[in-house]
């Protein structure tokens, strides 16, 4: 089986297998039996959530996709959290997108892909101690929020939620009106598949400025082909690979940074 989604957390995969913040207690969960689920339901299941996550199947059959999302389910991603929400953040990756915010100092932060809203109250969160006028705007097809976060006085002070397609023309003009003369830094991590990202850096990256980055997450799917025909395409940026200097990187060659106007 080809290399595919090693490190994963896949916001839209984890909607599938998290959903709303459990309520239930551990020992009420542990008194249940699970249910006995048909193994070519289980395989139609797994097939349907990944080419929802990622746009279409990569040629790969039921059996290989079954395995690759068993493989998600046991991630030790899928059990991070920010102060008691979800948020499906690999630690690495974290730390250099933190390195990167101190260097660029955004007034602004794009963040497409909210699920639950933990990493869009992080991003604040730091960003209030680097630019203390700083903001985020977190876009999502779909409210997942959790209560917490929306709670948070942070989230209340610095962040503001779209709801809508992060490339529907709407929100795009919406994002751009807000981002005018503003620095500028994009984090992309709503749908994986080639078609959306490379939609996504056509819509976002003109707001980057020069020492700015785009950040492309869970670049292991179709990303990969949208930024190599984006930079193929575009001399403005290039992938910063001294940003991946850890192993464990959903991000592989997904820091753009601008070099150029």
């Amino acid at each position: 089986m080809k290399r595919f989604l090693a490190p994963i957390c896949l916001a839209s995969l984890a909607a599938v297998f998290l959903g709303c913040p459990d309520t239930e207690s551990n020992d009420s969960a542990a008194s249940h039996s699970p249910p006995v689920v048909d193994r070519a339901e289980q395989y139609a299941s797994d097939v349907a959530a990944f080419e929802a996550a990622v746009g279409k199947n990569e040629d790969l059959s039921p059996e290989q996709i079954h395995k690759i999302m068993e493989k998600i389910r046991n991630s030790p991603l899928f059990k991070n959290t920010f102060m008691g929400v979800s948020t499906l953040q690999n630690p690495t990756d974290f730390w250099i997108l933190m390195e990167i915010m101190y260097e660029m100092k955004p007034d602004l932060i794009v963040e497409a892909g909210t699920f639950h809203g933990g990493s869009a109250g992080l991003w604040a969160i730091i960003l209030e101690h680097m630019n203390p006028d700083g903001r985020v705007i977190t876009i999502d097809i779909d409210d997942r929020r959790d209560k917490r976060a929306i709670a948070w006085p942070i989230s209340n002070r610095k962040v503001d939620f779209l709801l809508g397609s992060s490339t529907d023309p709407e929100i795009v003009a919406d994002v751009h009106r807000r981002a005018k003369g503003k620095r500028v830094m994009v984090i992309l991590d709503s749908l994986h598949s080639k078609e959306h990202v490379a939609d996504e850096l056509k819509a976002y990256s003109p707001l980057i400025p020069v020492g700015g980055y785009i950040i492309v997450q869970d670049t292991e799917s179709g990303p990969l082909q949208a930024i190599d025909e984006f930079l193929a395409t575009n001399d403005s940026f290039v992938a910063d690979r001294a940003k991946e200097r850890y192993p464990d990187t959903n991000t592989g060659r997904g820091y753009l940074k601008r070099v150029r106007p």
